[in-house]
Parts: C-alpha cells; sequence; structure tokens
C-alpha cells in the first residue's frame, strides 16, 4: 500500500502519531519525495512541532501561507549555519547537487551560502561515498547471480557423483 495512504489513513483514525512514523520510516528509502516532505510536515505543523514542520515544509518545495511560521522558525534555529542546517536534512534530502532540490528549495539554499555540492568545515562533501540510491538492487542481483552460481555448481557435483 502507498505510503501516503497509509499515512491518510491514520489521520483518519485520529493517530497522527502513527502517520508521522509510517512517513519518518519512508524516508530512508523512498528517496526525495516532495509529497512526502509535505505531508509529514503538514502531521508536524499539527503536531505543533513547528521547527520540524519547517524543514519538511521547505524540503517539500512547497509555499503556502500556512507554512510561513514553521519554515520561518527552521531558518531561525540555523541562521548563519548553513552546513548545520543541510545536515539536519534527513539522508534521504541530502542530494549531490543544490541543483537537484526543487528550484525554490536550491535558491534558498544558494541564497543562505551552500555551494553546489554542499561541504562540511574540512571540504568533504556531505554525502558518504557509499551513499546509492540502488544499493539495494544491487546486492538483490549479487544475491541472485550467487545463487544461481551455488546451485550450477551442485548441480556439476550432483552429475559427477551420478556419473562416478
Amino acid at each position: 500500500m502507498n505510503v501516503l495512504r497509509r499515512a491518510e489513513r491514520e489521520i483518519s483514525n485520529g493517530r497522527l502519531w502513527r502517520a508521522r512514523e509510517i512517513l519518518e520510516n519512508s524516508l530512508g528509502h523512498s528517496g526525495y519525495k516532495a509529497e512526502i516532505y509535505e505531508k509529514l510536515g503538514t502531521i508536524l505543523l499539527e503536531m505543533q512541532d513547528l521547527a520540524q514542520a519547517g524543514k519538511y515544509l521547505f524540503l517539500s518545495g512547497v509555499s503556502k501561507p500556512e507554512y510561513q511560521e514553521a519554515v520561518g522558525i527552521f531558518f531561525q534555529k540555523y541562521e548563519n549555519k548553513p552546513r548545520n542546517l543541510f545536515r539536519s536534512f534527513p539522508r534521504s534530502a541530502k542530494l549531490r547537487k543544490i541543483s537537484e532540490y526543487p528550484k525554490s528549495v536550491a535558491d534558498k539554499l544558494r541564497e543562505l551560502g551552500l555551494p553546489e555540492m554542499p561541504e562540511d568545515e574540512n571540504g568533504n562533501t556531505f554525502i558518504h561515498p557509499d551513499h546509492d540510491e540502488n544499493r539495494l538492487l544491487k546486492i538483490g542481483c549479487f544475491l541472485i547471480a550467487f545463487v544461481i552460481v551455488a546451485l550450477v555448481i551442485l548441480g556439476i557435483v550432483k552429475l559427477l557423483e551420478i556419473v562416478f
């Protein structure tokens, strides 16, 4: 079932906390999904967690008057600390290049002084070198190939037992 639909179902059942959990748990494997960030932000807004709501509403790239206070509080928290602001993003929102963000998000990050490829104080990029959105696919393919090779070897061994 779609993550957003599951979250909506929990909201309609009055369980904002559960909808929040569902969306937060999906962040690690959903990639950069603006609609998930916006939904999570609106839930946090309703729960009165304004700084966290502001982070996700900002990342969504959606600008609505009712989001301004929360987004403002988020930026206030990291005033003059753009690297810390970037560090606060969930891993799925730490894109390699600023230009990969929605236009409004990219423009604001540039305005804050972040370079096209964000770096820490030592000049290292924030993205861990092994950060790869296709990692699970690669692991799955490797495991399938390993199983096939193992079955071929077992087949050859069994064939040799039968022949000899």
